[in-house]
């Protein structure tokens, strides 16, 4: 918070004025949760002047941040608003305000209570009159048009589109002719398979084919033998991907044939689950005479905000063909 805002905020901070000490108060904002009464009665007193008090609010069992000094005359509380307005107190600085009186505390706390019942009352009135609007238009949506009247037709009596009927001697005894009952729909057979399954040769039906597996690739663990061409890349910062650390190496005149940074999921704020890099990563050498150098110049790098760690990277194999070869091992014995 800036001089500026606490000395803003003095007006909403003016109810906790303390009540039992006499004398000119001095509003201190802005100050640090760690000041005690005697470093701000010790900074108080470089204005000079007789001060009668220094009292530290809290607030949920805490320093509040501000304080108050009453001084024994009102010059000397204006001179140390004066003199100290803006100073620093423990790499703060300080926002001095005289507090207002009593007076126009109460003043002041009358106006805003006014001012919010004022603002109650219009919302009222508003949202009175707009529930008045909708039942009026209720209302009139309620009214129904008139139903138009309808008039039997006589014996005797044709329509205009009906010449052919009066012509053949039908007349009304057509109308009165029961109409025919609707055929009966004959159920339809139920399909043989999906609209995507194709026919054979005589209308039947193909199985669908069961979709191949693709072989599950074997669980690798590290061995204690060293990679020829292969560098290991801790460190990294999570910014870096695959062509950021290809080109790390390729910066320090390293020829490089592929780089990976390893990724793993990740929860976002909304709980959704992302793909980020795990900060680290592999870069295989094109020329396995240049590992060791890549591993020197790489060393200590600082990449952003980070000095990244290379290594020569340890041999991988996979766990389940090792425990073919010791199973195969164990029959030929």
């Amino acid at each position: 918070m800036s001089a500026e805002q606490a000395s803003n905020n003095a007006a909403q901070i003016a109810g906790d004025i303390p009540t039992e000490d006499a004398g000119y108060r001095v509003y201190v904002g802005n100050l640090s949760y760690k000041a005690t009464e005697e470093e701000v009665r010790e900074f108080m007193s470089k204005a000079g002047g007789e001060i009668l008090s220094v009292v530290i609010p809290l607030k949920f069992k805490r320093p509040a941040g501000y304080a108050f000094v009453s001084f024994k005359n009102e010059a000397d509380a204006k001179n140390a608003v004066e003199k100290l307005d803006g100073q620093e107190l423990g790499e703060r600085k300080l926002a001095l305000q005289v507090a207002r009186s009593r007076e126009e505390q109460a003043e002041r706390r009358q106006a805003h209570v006014e001012k919010r019942e004022a603002a109650k009352a219009a919302r009222e009135s508003k949202k009175a009159a707009a529930g008045e609007a909708n039942g009026e238009a209720a209302e009139e949506g309620k009214q129904k048009k008139p139903k138009r009247a309808s008039r039997r037709r006589q014996p005797g009596e044709a329509d205009d589109d009906e010449p052919e009927a009066e012509a053949n001697g039908d007349g009304a005894d057509a109308a009165e002719k029961p109409k025919k009952a609707p055929k009966a729909r004959k159920p339809k057979a139920p399909a043989q398979g999906r609209i995507d399954d194709k026919a054979g040769e005589n209308g039947e039906v193909a199985e669908k084919k069961p979709r191949e597996r693709k072989p599950r690739q074997p669980k690798l663990e590290l061995t204690g033998e060293m990679s020829s061409n292969t560098i290991f890349v801790a460190n990294l910062p999570f910014s870096v991907d695959d062509e950021a650390l290809s080109a790390i190496f390729t910066n320090l005149s390293i020829r490089v044939k592929s780089a990976k940074v390893v990724r793993g999921s990740r929860r976002g704020r909304g709980g959704r689950p992302y793909s980020a890099s795990r900060g680290f990563g592999f870069v295989e050498v094109e020329d396995p005479a240049q590992q060791a150098e890549a591993v020197e110049k790489a060393e200590g790098s600082l990449v952003g905000d980070r000095k990244i760690s290379a290594k020569i990277a340890r041999e991988m194999k996979p766990i389940e063909m090792e425990q073919v070869a010791e199973a195969q091992e164990g029959t030929a014995w």
